[in-house]
Protein backbone atom coordinates (compact mmCIF):
# COMPACT_ATOMS: atom_id res chain seq x y z
CA UNK A 1 0.00 0.00 0.00
CA UNK A 2 1.19 3.18 -1.36
CA UNK A 3 1.41 6.29 0.96
CA UNK A 4 1.46 10.03 0.85
CA UNK A 5 5.20 9.89 2.71
CA UNK A 6 6.20 7.20 0.13
CA UNK A 7 4.99 9.58 -3.03
CA UNK A 8 6.56 12.41 -1.98
CA UNK A 9 10.21 10.32 -1.01
CA UNK A 10 10.17 9.03 -4.33
CA UNK A 11 9.42 12.55 -5.94
CA UNK A 12 12.16 13.61 -3.89
CA UNK A 13 14.88 10.82 -4.90
CA UNK A 14 13.76 11.44 -8.53
CA UNK A 15 14.75 15.06 -8.58
CA UNK A 16 18.10 13.67 -7.28
CA UNK A 17 18.62 11.86 -10.58
CA UNK A 18 20.69 12.83 -13.63
CA UNK A 19 19.01 13.88 -16.77
CA UNK A 20 19.33 10.88 -19.42
CA UNK A 21 21.86 11.94 -22.10
CA UNK A 22 21.14 10.49 -25.40
CA UNK A 23 21.35 11.78 -28.19
CA UNK A 24 18.26 11.18 -31.01
CA UNK A 25 20.43 8.88 -32.96
CA UNK A 26 20.50 6.51 -30.29
CA UNK A 27 17.26 6.99 -28.72
CA UNK A 28 16.00 6.09 -31.70
CA UNK A 29 18.00 2.88 -31.94
CA UNK A 30 17.10 1.58 -28.42
CA UNK A 31 13.25 2.49 -29.14
CA UNK A 32 12.87 0.74 -32.07
CA UNK A 33 14.92 -2.71 -30.55
CA UNK A 34 11.89 -2.17 -27.48
CA UNK A 35 9.44 -1.97 -29.86
CA UNK A 36 9.99 -5.17 -31.96
CA UNK A 37 10.58 -7.19 -29.21
CA UNK A 38 7.23 -5.78 -27.47
CA UNK A 39 4.58 -8.68 -27.58
CA UNK A 40 6.33 -11.70 -28.17
CA UNK A 41 7.07 -14.52 -25.63
CA UNK A 42 10.54 -15.78 -24.23
CA UNK A 43 12.85 -17.04 -26.61
CA UNK A 44 12.83 -20.80 -26.46
CA UNK A 45 16.72 -21.41 -26.23
CA UNK A 46 15.92 -20.09 -22.92
CA UNK A 47 14.77 -23.52 -22.40
CA UNK A 48 17.47 -25.66 -23.44
CA UNK A 49 19.64 -25.32 -20.21
CA UNK A 50 16.88 -26.02 -17.77
CA UNK A 51 16.19 -29.33 -19.86
CA UNK A 52 19.69 -29.93 -20.18
CA UNK A 53 20.06 -30.03 -16.60
CA UNK A 54 17.19 -31.74 -15.76
CA UNK A 55 17.71 -34.68 -18.07
CA UNK A 56 21.16 -34.83 -16.31
CA UNK A 57 19.79 -34.70 -12.75
CA UNK A 58 16.99 -37.67 -13.70
CA UNK A 59 19.26 -39.59 -15.51
CA UNK A 60 21.79 -39.96 -12.07
CA UNK A 61 18.70 -40.13 -9.71
CA UNK A 62 17.52 -43.17 -12.06
CA UNK A 63 21.73 -44.48 -11.82
CA UNK A 64 21.36 -44.19 -7.59
CA UNK A 65 17.72 -45.80 -7.24
CA UNK A 66 19.08 -48.35 -9.34
CA UNK A 67 21.94 -48.95 -7.11
CA UNK A 68 20.38 -48.55 -4.23
CA UNK A 69 18.16 -51.85 -5.37
CA UNK A 70 21.02 -53.75 -6.01
CA UNK A 71 22.27 -53.53 -2.44
CA UNK A 72 18.69 -54.06 -1.06
CA UNK A 73 17.84 -57.18 -3.44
Amino acid sequence: MTTEDDVSRLAELSRELPAIDLDATSAERIARRARDDVGKGPSPRRFIEPAIATLLVGGYLVWAIIKVLQLLG
